[in-house]
């Protein structure tokens, strides 16, 4: 019998740095304002999986200075 390893799921609360796709329509939970794509500037937002009772419970979007003024809340930011 042979076993087949699976990628270890991680569960909890993160955050990760990624660019704003073209057509972000995502408001800002730090500042609520759009996050914004621009053409000839990239951006790029903080996407936080926020998990309640490790249960995944919803998806909110930083604009990078929001989130660090925030005080980091789900993290240290990972780049992706």
């Amino acid at each position: 019998m042979t076993s087949i390893l699976m990628p270890q799921v991680v569960r909890g609360t993160r955050a990760v740095r990624r660019p704003v796709p073209q057509g972000s329509t995502v408001m800002c939970a730090g500042c609520a304002t759009m996050v914004k794509f621009a053409a000839k500037v990239r951006r790029h937002q903080i996407i936080a999986n926020v998990y309640v009772d490790d249960r995944w419970n919803r998806v909110e979007h930083y604009h990078p200075e929001c989130y660090a003024s925030a005080g980091q809340p789900h993290g240290a930011v990972r780049e992706s």
